[in-house]
């Protein structure tokens, strides 16, 4: 009787076979927690890469998201290497989040669709020719799920227009009227710096009272940002305003300018973007005349969309090209950003409350820095704090 079971399960197996069918192979476990990775081009050790880091951690700990971060190098090959490895193997993300830097995009992008894996942009995009070649998200690239980028051409042109007018109230311009302005502009092979560079250009086309004395690329680096405006004001000692591609190149002009023996707020402004702690400080005390910023929270919002969009609820019914507006800091407003973004106590924010999908009731996303801002001025007043 055993041998003809034996023989049956034989037989049995043989006609599976012939038939096409393949024996069952037990289905990989499902992964308990949302797993993202992060490609970090924005660098260690700026104030600006701390905070959009810090927001991304503690919304991926309120969403229950395993968040990943792999800090990429700064050559092309290098980059891409690492993205490779991000989406291959077993344990691939079941999202990449991606800075674009060095014009390689598309490249990443290519090999995210190939691995499957849906990508989510932050805060540089596609370069211009890369743009024409495969538009937007869901295009060309349809695993490429969406995008969030600050409106940098408006704030370069909104940067030049905040130093004229801060210039002016302070009586200086050239014999003939006009501000003398030099510009230290970051790395122009990123999105973002070409952006701001445009935004520059913009506001300079349509503005008689102000003069670009030169413009000159200082690779987002502070010690940059001092050596080449400690030789530009040498070339140029009558300046009265510096225009900053961001606040680490703001603060390096500062510094060139006080060794110079110039007075920063004084018979020359300085305006940079981004935020950090250091230039927000350097605004309350005027040294700075203004800070752009509040797009550090980009990497923080994807991860909401992207928990909603894992779970079914498809941020595209609102949109999938998301901009983020920057804010001016001034000497008013500086104090209340430094009291959030100096020593941030980010357990004080719910990310969660954000998405529609841990909120059924939720009709339209707000990423507001105001209502993100009020959520932690509450939690305040209910635990009896001033």
């Amino acid at each position: 009787m055993a041998t003809l079971r034996w023989r049956l399960g034989v037989l049995l197996a043989a006609l599976l076979l012939l038939l096409g069918a393949a024996p069952s192979v037990p289905a990989a476990p499902e992964r308990a927690r949302m797993r993202v990775v992060f490609l970090n081009a924005l660098g260690t050790g700026s104030g600006f890469s701390r905070q959009f880091r810090g927001a991304m951690h503690a919304a991926a700990h309120d969403l229950d998201i395993e968040l990943v971060v792999l800090d990429v190098g700064h050559w092309p090959g290098e980059i891409l290497e690492q993205a490779r490895q991000a989406v291959s193997g077993p344990d691939k993300p079941d999202y990449l989040i991606v800075s674009i830097h060095r014009g390689i995009g598309a490249r990443v992008l290519e090999l995210a669709e190939r691995a499957h894996v849906p990508v989510f942009v932050v805060n540089s995009g596609l370069a211009l020719e890369d743009r024409a070649r495969v538009g937007g998200p869901r295009e060309h690239f349809a695993g490429w799920v969406g995008q969030m980028l600050p409106d940098d051409v408006g704030a370069g042109d909104w940067l030049v227009r905040l130093l004229v007018d801060a210039a002016r109230a302070r009586g200086l311009s050239s014999p003939d009227g006009r501000v003398r302005l030099i510009a230290i502009e970051g790395q122009l092979g990123d999105t973002s710096a070409r952006q701001r560079h445009m935004g520059l250009r913009q506001a300079l086309s349509g503005a008689k009272d102000v003069e670009l004395l030169q413009g000159v690329t200082a690779s987002w680096r502070r010690e940059e940002g001092q050596r080449k405006t400690s030789l530009l004001l040498r070339r140029y000692p009558e300046l009265e305003a510096v225009w900053a591609a961001n606040d680490d190149l703001a603060m390096g002009a500062v510094q060139a300018l006080e060794e110079a023996g110039r007075r920063p707020g004084g018979d020359v402004v300085v305006g940079g973007i981004d935020w950090t702690p250091e230039a927000l400080e350097a605004v309350r005390e005027g040294r700075l005349v203004t800070s752009l910023g509040g797009h550090f929270l980009e990497g923080a919002w994807a991860l909401v969309l992207l928990y909603d969009h894992h779970r079914g609820r498809d941020f595209a019914s609102e949109r999938i090209d998301w901009r983020t507006e920057f804010l001016p800091a001034t000497r008013a407003s500086a104090a209340g950003y430094l009291e959030v973004l100096a020593r941030p106590d980010w357990e004080a924010f719910d990310f969660r409350a954000f998405s529609k999908a841990a909120n059924p009731r939720l009709k339209h996303y707000d990423f507001s820095l105001e209502t993100l801002f009020a959520q932690r001025r509450g939690r305040m007043d209910t635990n009896g704090n001033p």
